[in-house]
């Protein structure tokens, strides 16, 4: 059941289907399991090559007797299916967001994070919950993490002695802000570059184009940029957040 550690017949299962070829999307969507679920039961169990259900079951069972409750006790599947949502259908979206994210040039680590952060209700996951969900080390959390923040996708505060990450209202319109002032940057250089080889030149010529594009992308980003915070603003109001 969604949400529950995997039993044994599910191993049993698992391994039958290693053995089919089937990959862990197809597994987690005939077992109604988070494909990253499937992921982690097999990384941390030898491998796809190296599987063994009863192995893995019995290990699973060791590891329950000397867990802590506040890291490896944690349920990171069970929200996903909150409020009647299909898991096929949460399987499906969360690949195609991640494909969507590394679509626009994040790194795949970094894709899967963001995702997996945008897939839960409450907007926010600890260093730790990435870590279980993803099967990664905590440096390439560490790392794809700060990235996003460079990028001002994601807000960290510390929670106790861990780190948890966050995701803003107005993550997009910074993130946008961000490219605004990279195309502004794009304009200055390619003018700047028109002047010095001359207007009248071939490559002053060129650069005096890409200036002009970019300054005019910048003027109607602001135009973009004033209407929204109008949008913003009014939907704040309206659901009590002013």
């Amino acid at each position: 059941m969604p949400g529950k550690r995997l039993d044994e017949e599910e191993r049993q299962l698992i391994a039958q289907f290693l053995w089919d070829g089937l990959g862990y999307s197809e597994i987690g969507r005939r077992l109604q399991r988070p494909a990253s679920t499937i992921q982690r039961e097999v990384a941390r169990n030898g491998g796809h090559n190296s599987y063994r259900p009863a192995a893995a079951h019995r290990a699973a069972g060791e590891r329950a007797m000397r867990r802590m409750p506040a890291v490896d006790d944690l349920d990171i599947d069970e929200e996903v299916y909150s409020f009647d949502r299909s898991p096929a259908q949460v399987q499906e979206f969360h690949l195609r967001l991640v494909a969507v994210f590394v679509q626009t040039g994040l790194t795949r680590t970094a894709a899967r994070i963001l995702a997996e952060i945008f897939m839960t209700d409450k907007g926010s996951l600890s260093a730790t919950e990435l870590v279980l969900r993803l099967s990664v080390s905590p440096g390439t959390v560490s790392r794809s993490t700060k990235y996003l923040e460079e990028l001002d996708l994601l807000r960290s505060e510390r929670d106790g002695k861990r780190m948890r990450y966050f995701l803003d209202d107005d993550l997009w319109y910074r993130a946008w802000l961000a490219s605004a002032e990279r195309n502004a940057v794009w304009s200055n250089t390619a003018l700047d570059g028109s002047e010095i080889f001359g207007p009248a030149t071939p490559v002053g010529a060129r650069l005096k184009d890409m200036g002009q594009f970019f300054s005019f992308v910048v003027l109607e980003m602001e135009s973009t940029r004033k209407k929204w915070l109008e949008f913003f603003e009014k939907k704040k109001k309206a659901r009590g957040d002013a």
